[in-house]
């Protein structure tokens, strides 16, 4: 069981898992990684959060395989996070992978990635149109699309929330996707999205801010952020795709990001 805002949730999980090790061996003993993940399933304690998990199984690893320098633990799985947007409450799958490393000095480095999905209206198609048809720009119609939104924070020794990353990301399409839309609440969801038309270009800019903005008022001021989307294009036989790597020292000195 892994503990979660919402209470105690199961998860199936995917597990990489590396440990470092030094020019004069010629590899690590690998039964003792599957001893690490075992102890750390078997230890009785109450759920923790996942990272806490794979940092439990990092220690393990280093522990066990006393040559090593360092130990690395990803995870993957799908999650659900509670969305709201202009009134609308819902949730959003979010699909996230988190990485722990520990080093045998103690020090370690985190990197959290978060997937979600969102639809975006395209801002030139719109303007174009409500002038053909004299229509104030947010009720022409425009093509729409799905969008795939990935952010990806890499700390050293803070954790960010994946709740935090997933949120900042919905909040910068226009609008996102949620599990279950009844028809009044579609139609607002729509109409709302239409106010706010987003290049994919936008899109990642706003991710960018978005995130920064919530690592700078949880006290993190060492972190790098990479942003990057695909838009699954409604009226083109290609997508459409943007990234943005930066350091939070970066943006703070640019902020346009």
């Amino acid at each position: 069981m892994i503990k979660s805002p919402k209470g105690p949730i199961s998860l199936d999980l995917e597990l990489d898992i590396l440990v470092g090790i030094n020019g004069d061996r010629r590899g690590a003993h690998l039964s003792r990684n599957i001893e690490a993940i075992r102890d750390a399933i078997e230890t009785p304690r109450e759920a923790g959060y996942l990272e806490e998990y794979l940092e439990k199984v990092a220690h393990s690893l280093l522990n066990r395989h006393g040559y090593a320098d360092k130990a690395r633990v990803s995870a993957k799985t799908r999650y659900y996070v509670d969305v709201e947007y202009s009134g609308i409450r819902g949730e959003g799958p979010v699909e996230r992978e988190i990485t722990g490393e520990v080093h045998r000095d103690g020090s370690r480095r985190w990197r959290v990635s978060v997937t979600v999905y969102g639809m975006t209206v395209c801002p030139s198609a719109q303007a174009t149109i409500s002038r053909i048809l004299g229509l104030n720009p947010s009720e022409a119609p425009s093509h729409s699309q799905k969008a795939v939104l990935r952010g990806t924070v890499e700390t050293r020794g803070a954790f960010v929330r994946v709740e935090r990353i997933a949120r900042a990301l919905f909040s910068s399409f226009s609008a996102p996707t949620i599990t279950l839309l009844k028809r009044r609440d579609e139609a607002r969801l729509i109409i709302e999205a239409f106010k706010n038309p987003v290049f994919v270009e936008d899109l990642v800019r706003r991710a960018i801010v978005n995130i920064a903005s919530k690592l700078y008022a949880e006290g993190i001021k060492d972190a790098v952020i990479e942003v990057e989307a695909n838009s699954i294009e409604s009226i083109h036989p290609h997508n459409v795709y943007a990234y943005k790597r930066i350091t939070l020292d970066e943006f703070y000195i640019t902020p346009q990001a």
